[in-house]
């Protein structure tokens, strides 16, 4: 039997999981120590998530272009979440940001708060990611017929959630987060 697996996202899950298990190893000292907490969860889920996008990226009919973007917005998606997190924790980042339970983490304004939404507000790029598998996985014959809508689909959308991703660092009021 011969098993295909995209090398890199899994090696980037082995990573997101390492970092995810270590997280909790810098709560003593953390301004958030529940933002470590989240670090960890959310480490191990998404290497999950690597782990079957892994699977799944041979068995993809996605033209390149789309296939790129797909596989840019799937690192910045999830590194981008995990690193927001970790940042909640660490700095105490994200005075305004909801977490658990809608709970408001203590700390630092400013920089951090505004580095750490944006981080977080990028993980929607994962939307794209997941809509363009999809697309992968539909008829091959279809979707090679179609390769410049899907294309230019997946490079609109890719600039838009970039630009909502934007708005709601600017704008906290109307973030995921």
């Amino acid at each position: 039997m011969n098993f295909q697996f995209n090398r890199y996202f899994l090696i980037s899950g082995l990573l997101m999981l390492m970092c995810g298990l270590l997280a909790p190893i810098y709560s003593p000292y953390a301004m958030a120590q529940i933002g470590l907490l989240q670090a960890h969860l959310i480490g191990v889920v998404q290497a999950l998530v690597f782990f079957s996008f892994a699977w799944m990226w041979p068995q993809l009919s996605l033209p390149p272009f789309s296939k790129k973007i797909a596989t840019i917005s799937l690192y910045v998606s999830l590194w981008a979440n995990w690193l927001g997190t970790f940042f909640v924790g660490v700095f105490g980042a994200g005075k305004e940001q909801y977490i658990v339970h809608q709970d408001l983490v203590p700390g630092a304004v400013g920089f951090w708060n505004l580095a750490t939404l944006m981080l977080i507000s990028l993980s929607q790029l994962a939307v794209l990611s997941v809509l363009l598998a999809i697309v992968g996985f539909m008829n091959a014959d279809s979707v090679n017929k179609k390769a410049k809508l899907i294309n230019a689909f997946s490079l609109l959308s890719f600039i838009a959630l970039l630009g909502i991703s934007l708005f709601q660092t600017f704008n906290p009021e109307y973030s995921n987060g």
